[in-house]
């Protein structure tokens, strides 16, 4: 059975703003800043509009030229701190 991959969107709570090609987010609730590199700040824009993880994955492949396999730990990562911080939310969608 194949696995499905979940669908993550920004927290609506969360105030952000690019600047110099990295993102700074603001969790407003906690008064907690966050920053992004310049990587982590395309993969937090494509989560704008719902997005899955192997649709952040394809995008990342494609822009970065990065194999599969290195590109999918570095993205779980990610994932797994910007869900932990409550940055990102999985999407009902």
């Amino acid at each position: 059975m194949a696995s499905v991959s979940k669908a993550f969107v920004h927290n609506p709570d969360i105030a952000w703003r690019v600047i110099d090609e990295e993102a700074v987010l603001l969790a407003i609730e906690s008064t907690t800043y966050y920053s992004l590199d310049p990587v982590g700040t395309f993969i937090w824009k494509g989560f704008e509009k719902t997005t899955t993880r192997d649709e952040a994955l394809s995008r990342v492949v494609e822009a970065y030229e990065v194999d599969e396999a290195t590109a999918a730990k570095d993205l779980d990562e990610l994932l797994g701190d910007l869900v932990s911080e409550k940055l990102l939310v999985e999407s009902g969608a």
